[in-house]
This record gives structure tokens, C-alpha cells and sequence, in this order.
């Protein structure tokens, strides 16, 4: 049945055309399809948005827990620093490196050990600290180096990472000697891999010198710490205070270079960015009667790749994921 103009009856005004009552059902009808289809469609545009969000979590998830298999397993898990240093995701991490509660959680995570970065202070502190200056990473402002201030201007300064990390946290520089007494509660002392961080060559004996007696006050296992740097100068100062120290020549991106060095000044080994290494370089490095230890890696697939390689040890930024893929 088709409307006619005629069929409408005006009152007065061509808007207020009132319908013949056979229209009059049609008409409602099409108005209540047209409220609906027009309540569906951003229903419709919701659900397509959630499918697309949801389908991107299972692509992340999958891509997040994808590695290769394993072929090795005889690897030290190693706290990079701790749990490694501030990142936002996989996994999110406020806790700045070297922090107390970053060397905690990495330890109640599972880790063998923790490797940490040691700085001495004006008056002979052990500190714990990763950067060269302390404007870098902490509230204090200006550009100065540990070396160059007392144990009291640093020891307890805040960490600043920024937003959202600082939100998180409530982290202070700490020295060495706390965390060889919170060590000190475990019933095997984990592995300590030290990375020594002066700027002063002519301070290398008396770091040497000191670090190794606090080391001894708490009677540390010398098969359990690991002495690194990228200057053989250095090292050799330890194994002059310590015949028997364990010395690792850091590769600072070449690791062949630091191979060479290695056994020209007998080293113990190379640590290297895993992104500098090779299965062949680390198997030739061993066939030499070197250790290899790689540092990095937060996702599985590159932790994978690192394991791959047969390291005796990695430095590794995500404790947890290592140690459950060893597991």
C-alpha cells in the first residue's frame, strides 16, 4: 500500500500531517526497527573493538612466552644489578638498579646470585651505585662522581627514576657492606659478581685493597664472587692483594678483542652484552679455558637465545622469566 499526499490530512501546518490509522501501524513499525539498528550499530562497533583487543593480548601473550627450546641448561641466574634497571613493561620494574629492594626481589625471585656495580667513596665506602654521576639517577643535582664526595653525602641520597616509577618506590643508595649482611642470612652465600666502577687509575690498589677486606670481614667465599672490569690495569691490582680472585675482563662490544686480552694477561674470563656474543665466540672463549658471562636479556625469546649460547653465567633483567624457563 502506497501514501498518497492526498491520503494526509493537514491541520494548519504541512508538519502536522495526521495519518490514515492503515499507515499509522507500519509507520511505528519502522520507527522502532529504525531506534534499534541504530541502538545495534555502536553495540556492534563495541564488540569488533573488544575482538580486535582481545586478539591483540593473545598475539602479546604469545609473542611475550615464545622462545626457542632450550638445548643447555647449566647456566648461573644472575640479578643484573638486581632486577635489572627501570622499565615499563615485560616487566614493569620501578625499582632502581643496585636498590635494596631490587637485589631482595631478585633473590626471592630465584636467582643464584646478584651482580652489582661498586663505586668507592672520597673517604673508602664501598657504595652501591650503576651511573657516573649521582644527578643521573638520584635527588641530588649536581654532576658529582662518588669518588669525589664522602660516604655521608651519598649513602641514603634518594633514587629518582621519574614518573610512574618513583610512585613505586622508596629506594636509597645503599653501601656493599649492607648487602654482604643481608647475604649474610642465607645459608650458602650466592654467587656475587662485582663490577668495578673507579675513574681515578690511581686509586686502583687502594680499591683493591679495601674491597677485599670488607669481602673478608664477612669471611665471602672467594669461588663465590667474581672481580669485572673492561681495564686489565685494575684487575691485575686484585690479584696482586688476592692471588686467588676470580677476574673477568668486561668486552665493551668486542668480543674477540676481549678474548685476546683475556688470556694475554691471564684472566679468569669475559663478560659480554649478550648481544655482542656468539654459541661459537663462547665456545671458543671456553675451549681456552675462559668463563663467559653475558649480561642482559628481559624477553624470554632473547633470554633463550643467551642460554643457547652455553655461558657459565647470565647477568640477566628478568629473574623470573629465567628461572622459570630453566625450571
Amino acid at each position: 500500500m502506497r501514501l498518497k499526499l492526498s491520503d494526509c490530512k493537514f491541520k494548519g501546518n504541512y508538519k502536522d500531517c495526521v495519518l490514515p490509522s492503515q499507515f499509522n501501524y507500519r509507520f511505528t513499525e519502522l520507527a522502532h526497527i529504525h531506534q534499534t539498528t541504530k541502538r545495534r550499530a555502536p553495540r556492534k562497533a563495541l564488540l569488533v573493538g573488544l575482538a580486535i583487543v582481545l586478539l591483540g593480548l593473545a598475539v602479546g601473550g604469545w609473542l611475550l612466552y615464545r622462545h626457542d627450546e632450550l638445548q643447555y641448561r647449566q647456566v648461573l641466574v644472575l640479578g643484573h644489578a638486581g632486577s635489572g634497571f627501570l622499565s615499563p613493561l615485560n616487566p614493569f620494574n620501578p625499582l632502581p638498579p643496585n636498590s635494596k629492594g631490587s637485589l631482595v626481589q631478585a633473590m626471592e625471585l630465584g636467582a643464584d646470585g646478584l651482580e652489582v656495580d661498586v663505586q668507592l667513596s672520597k673517604d673508602g665506602v664501598p657504595v652501591l651505585y650503576h651511573d657516573v654521576t649521582l644527578a643521573s639517577m638520584t635527588v641530588r643535582q649536581e654532576p658529582d662522581t662518588i669518588e669525589n664526595l664522602n660516604a655521608t653525602e651519598v649513602v641514603g641520597l634518594a633514587y629518582k627514576g621519574g614518573a610512574p616509577y618513583d610512585l613505586f618506590h622508596e629506594e636509597k643508595i645503599i653501601t656493599l657492606e649492607e648487602l654482604l649482611q643481608l647475604l649474610g642470612s642465607y645459608e650458602e652465600a650466592p654467587y656475587l659478581h662485582i663490577d668495578l666502577r673507579n675513574h681515578d687509575p690511581q686509586r686502583y690498589a687502594y680499591y683493591a685493597q679495601t674491597l677485599l677486606a670488607l669481602l673478608r670481614k664477612y669471611n665471602y667465599p672467594l669461588q663465590r664472587l667474581v672481580f669485572i672490569s673492561p681495564d686489565p690495569s685494575f684487575l691485575l691490582a686484585f690479584r696482586q692483594e688476592e692471588p686467588a680472585a676470580q677476574l673477568m675482563l668486561d668486552a665493551g662490544g668486542d668480543f674477540e678483542q676481549a678474548q685476546a686480552q683475556a688470556l694475554k694477561y691471564n684472566l679468569n674470563g669475559i663478560c659480554a652484552n649478550g648481544r655482542d656474543a656468539s654459541a661459537a665466540l663462547v665456545a671458543q672463549a671456553k675451549q681456552q679455558g675462559l668463563q663467559v658471562a653475558l649480561f642482559g636479556g628481559k624477553s624470554r625469546s632473547r633470554i633463550a637465545r643467551m642460554i643457547n649460547m652455553r655461558p657459565d653465567a647470565i647477568q640477566v633483567n628478568n629473574v623470573a622469566a629465567m628461572r622459570a624457563m630453566l625450571d
